[in-house]
């Protein structure tokens, strides 16, 4: 059989046993209450600093893109650079073949005059000798 003192014991814990889960819960309301306030002033705090992180990140990669757009910009002004210096040797050797053709004409000219010429003191060679 129990012992009556421990009857007791075991009432007693029984009883109080709505009064500690009453403390629990006010004690728990108490952590709630003075921490709360500040989780939800953090939760908004890192809120706003992700969408400035976001903000931020989108800042960062338009730059990006027109850095990009730029260096293609340098790239082309390059390339537009070469044009201009293929286009002033094209028109240099351009100007030298049509003197080369010139002159080419000029002593096609001439060597049908040396032709003619020599044709004709050939003619008159043979008549002088008869």
């Amino acid at each position: 059989m129990a012992n009556p003192s421990e009857s007791t014991i075991h009432s007693n814990e029984c009883t109080d046993m709505p009064e500690d889960i009453k403390t629990v819960q006010l004690l728990a309301k108490g952590l709630l209450e003075l921490y709360e306030p500040p989780l939800v002033t953090i939760k908004t705090h890192l809120k706003e600093l992700t969408d400035k992180q976001d903000a931020v990140h989108n800042m960062l990669l338009s730059e990006r893109r027109r850095l990009e757009d730029l260096q293609n910009d340098v790239t082309l002004d390059a390339l537009l650079a070469d044009v201009a210096t293929s286009k002033e040797k094209l028109n240099s050797i351009s100007n030298a073949m049509i003197t080369l053709h010139k002159r080419v004409h000029s002593l096609q000219a001439r060597a049908a005059n040396v032709e003619k010429v020599a044709k004709s003191r050939a003619i008159q060679s043979p008549s002088k000798s008869s």
